[in-house]
């Protein structure tokens, strides 16, 4: 920062004290030129509007919502903060209010574009401005500069994305109306010199649930915290799906940012209580090499700038450096669209909204570079966490609006290293692959991340192998390659240990990400240039494939089982009782060989319209066979009935959920009342990561939740035993993860752990993609590819005690060499060397499948997944002989 800036800076720094809330001495506030919060007072007709509001007065939050934000034991909630929010739109000249769509469940998704009311008046040309500077392919250096002395930086700050992380949301009332009414030569400077776009909630369902849920239990001896997920699907997963783009929100949030092209991304958190009282970046080592160094020191210049402001306050306990990473892109989209991400982490008040007050002063008390003041009181509110969440948005704000030319040109430079990169030159996904599912989910996800695709209209050759026409393109030389990069390369994680010899440095979240063993597909790596006759794509849409011709008499349609997507098919196959059958056994018609696993269905003019619609839009060939083949197997049951165990707040399960609503499957939620009768309810049952025998057994408590929760109260030992039952009578369950523990309780299973216990410097693995050797005759792993890698994160491997307790095939397995990792990070993996992973069981006249890893983590490891659908539907099916099978049952 320059002097002038600075001596700037402190002109502009003006401190208020106000009292902490419960703490025995005052905190010190940096909110330059602002007042404290007014009472609640009436308005009246006779308000008028002041410099900056459009039609009438802008009432307080204090004012308007009746209490002042931040009070103990007080929660501002969405069905008044959406009115609120209009009502500064209305009238402030300074704020553009929008509502960007509709949430998952129907709530409105907002955003507050806030700047001077000549910035806004020009919004149209600094977008367009900033996008070419963001794009600088035929733009000189010398145009950058100009463009970068006429044009604004975008500072896009988000709250609320974590439910239970109230302050952020709360703040964010503030700052919207202050930066709306203010009249100070602070306020008015930042706005000339910035446009702030501000979200006052990523997630409003989850504000929606928690708010309303303790507004709803104040008074009450119930739990203030609402005890489910928070995102219908994701819960705290939904800052986790910023790869994927899964969820609507998550495709809102990526529009913004893909529009709008904002140099600073702040993402407001919440952490534990005895974390730091406010983190922000610089952030803990490793960062992703994908991530344009420029955006790395833009990132610690806006993180120390914001723990400049909080030490000038005299806010005291925040730290950096320590935790939080910047590696996976799951949680950061921004920094491969030329976005500094600034987390900020404040630490948690006690129940949501009350003090938390200990016997001595909370947190580290102990000073280091990265810590350099410990807090010095007994007490944290959430007055406190509004406090030092607003005084680190003000600061970025600051380090932006106080340097905006050489924030433009910056931009102008990461794109320029981006579009001129010499090596490698670029992606080719070949055409006619085994899984065009696959392929186009991962085309689509790029397609959403604003890259550039091109298909091959011709064929060509790259880096000495010849390509199909039809194949897809994607050039290293654009301004958003980082993204394409670090989705489809193999993720190499640093060896970091918290100290020479020590234990690993746990990161903060996954270490790999590698699309194409994630979904099962190819993506060939080219590093030289090469020509080819190519078209950009528009839009991305299933691959073209042809109407399946009518089957001869003795014939059936034939699917084969290569794509995951295939089990959309299946489920509009159940959803219009059509029968439908599966080879046990590989075959061969018409001189093409059919894997095991094929689906065959009985030619019907209902079932050829509902498999050309079906094969039309997902892109997977529906052919005809000539003959049912004579070989053994099954024939689906109709409307086969799936119970998804799900504990309260258990996201495994809400991501299943997820994906079943994506497929159409006919499943529901295990509830209590449901243990008397599972047979009568279900044909199968799966058994997620995070499912104990406590979950089952004791619920939630009645004592501690209303009646509406009485579908996830215990069931007691009676319902434990009851789901023995369901399975040995002859139902199915399918269980992975630490859900294949809780079946080993349930069944006594002849397994044990193939991994040391105690330190993580024996074996660690955090979340990366493993070596697997799957049996593709097995009817779990039908489709599968025989090497299919495998998603691993702190899960468990087996050896099997006895083969003569059940019944019992190996499914998969680890491969017995040392070389288990594929991409990630492995500490120890010789510990897995042939040790069994998935295993299928006969448990009296039941099916059970288990798998020690997460066949199920995020929806990302889809190609793998397909185990958890081959399992639901081949367990309840009626087994057939090769006799019966060639008759389909009859």
């Amino acid at each position: 920062m320059t002097s002038s800036e600075g001596s700037r800076l402190s002109r502009r720094t003006l401190l208020r004290t106000t009292a902490a809330a419960g703490a025995g001495a005052a905190a010190t506030v940096i909110h330059p030129g602002a007042a404290s919060a007014a009472p609640a007072t009436p308005l009246t007709a006779h308000d008028q509007p002041s410099a900056g509001q459009k039609k009438g007065r802008i009432p307080t939050p204090a004012e308007y919502f009746g209490t002042p934000i931040g009070t103990e034991g007080f929660l501002a909630q969405w069905h008044k903060m959406v009115p609120y929010f209009e009502l500064i739109g209305a009238r402030s000249d300074r704020v553009k209010y929008e509502e960007i769509g509709k949430t998952t469940q129907g709530h409105p998704y907002v955003l507050l574009t806030i700047s001077s009311p000549k910035n806004l008046a020009d919004l149209d040309k600094l977008v367009a401005t900033n996008a070419r500077l963001a794009d600088p392919r035929g733009l000189s250096e010398a145009e950058a500069k100009k463009l970068a002395t006429k044009s604004k930086p975008f500072y896009y700050v988000q709250a609320g994305i974590h439910s239970t992380e109230v302050g952020n949301s709360q703040a964010a009332i503030e700052w919207a109306h202050r930066l709306a009414t203010e009249q100070s030569d602070y306020i008015e400077e930042i706005l000339d010199n910035l446009v702030i776009l501000l979200q006052p909630c990523q997630n409003p369902d989850g504000l929606v649930l928690v708010n309303d849920y303790f507004a709803a239990t104040a008074g009450t001896s119930y739990s203030r915290t609402y005890p489910d997920l928070y995102q219908k699907y994701t819960g705290h997963d939904d800052n986790r799906d910023w790869i994927m783009l899964t969820q609507v929100e998550s495709k809102y949030n990526v529009s913004i940012l893909n529009k709008y092209r904002p140099h600073v991304f702040q993402d407001s958190h919440g952490a534990g209580a005895n974390a730091p009282r406010l983190f922000t970046p610089p952030y803990l080592s490793p960062y992703d090499p994908n991530i344009d160094t420029i955006l790395v020191q833009g990132t610690n210049t806006v993180g120390l700038a914001m723990q400049r402001g909080m030490t000038v306050a005299g806010m005291k306990g925040n730290g950096w450096g320590s935790t939080y990473d910047y590696w996976s892109p799951s949680r950061q989209y921004c920094v491969y669209h030329g976005s500094a991400r600034i987390l900020t982490e404040a630490a948690a008040a006690s129940n949501l909204a009350y003090p938390n007050v200990g016997t001595k002063p909370l947190g580290q008390q102990t000073t280091d570079i990265n810590f350099i003041e410990p807090y010095d009181s007994n007490t944290w509110t959430l007055r406190d966490i509004i406090d030092w969440v607003s005084q680190a948005f003000y600061s970025g704000l600051e380090a932006v609006a106080y340097d905006t030319y050489n924030w433009l040109y910056n931009s102008y430079r990461v794109g320029v290293k981006a579009v001129t990169r010499t090596s490698p030159y670029a992606y080719v996904i070949p055409a006619g692959q085994r899984d065009p599912q696959a392929v186009r989910d991962a085309l689509e996800i790029f397609h959403l991340g604003a890259v550039e695709i091109h298909e091959a209209r011709a064929a060509f050759t790259a880096g000495g192998k010849q390509y199909p026409a039809g194949s897809y393109i994607i050039h290293l030389r654009q301004p958003y390659a980082g993204f394409v990069k670090t989705l489809l390369e193999v993720q190499n994680y640093p060896q970091l240990l918290q100290y020479p010899g020590g234990p690993p440095q746990r990161p903060y979240d996954t270490t790999a990400q590698t699309l194409p063993m994630l979904l099962g597909f190819e993506a060939d790596l080219i590093e030289a240039p090469f020509s080819a006759d190519a078209r950009l794509l528009n839009s991305v849409k299933p691959s073209a494939v042809a109407t399946p011709s009518t089957p001869p008499r003795g014939g059936a349609y034939a699917i084969g089982p290569e794509s995951y997507g295939v089990f959309r098919i299946v489920a509009a196959l159940q959803q219009a009782d059509i029968p439908t059958f599966r080879a046990a056994a590989r075959f061969t018609d018409g001189g093409r060989t059919y894997p095991a696993g094929t689906f065959l269905v009985p030619p019907s003019p209902t079932a050829r319209e509902l498999l050309r619609t079906q094969s039309k839009n997902t892109g997977i060939p529906v052919s005809a066979v000539g003959a049912v083949p004579a070989v053994a197997g099954v024939q689906l049951k109709p409307g086969t009935r799936i119970g998804l165990l799900k504990p309260p707040d258990n996201m495994p399960s809400g991501w299943l959920m997820w994906t079943f609503d994506q497929y159409g499957v006919d499943y529901s939620v295990v509830e209590a009342g449901d243990y008397a009768d599972l047979a009568g309810t279900y044909d199968a049952i799966i058994m997620p990561d995070g499912v104990s025998r406590n979950s089952i057994v004791n619920g939630l408590s009645a004592t501690r939740y209303p009646p509406e929760w009485a579908w996830a109260f215990g069931v007691g030992t009676t319902g434990w035993n009851q789901l023995h039952d369901f399975v040995t009578g002859g139902g199915t369950l399918v269980a992975y993860g630490s859900g294949t523990a809780t079946a080993q309780s349930l069944f006594s299973l002849p397994i044990t752990s193939t991994l040391p216990g105690g330190s993580n410097s024996d074996f660690y693995c955090p979340g990366s993609l493993l070596s697997q050797e799957f049996d593709t005759d097995n009817p779990a792993a039908w489709g599968v590819p025989a090497d299919n890698p495998v998603w691993f994160v702190s899960n468990d491997a087996y050896r099997l005690t006895s083969t003569s307790t059940y019944p019992v095939e190996v499914i998969a397995k680890y491969p017995g060499t040392d070389e288990q990792l594929k991409s990630g990070w492995l500490i120890g993996g010789e510990h897995l060397n042939a040790a069994v992973n998935g295993l299928s069981w006969t448990i009296g006249k039941g099916y059970v499948v288990t798998f020690g890893n997460e066949i199920g983590f995020r929806t990302w490891n889809r190609s793998e997944q397909r185990t958890l659908f081959n399992a639901a539907y081949y367990g309840p099916s009626t087994k057939l002989t090769a006799d019966q099978f060639q008759r389909l049952g009859k």
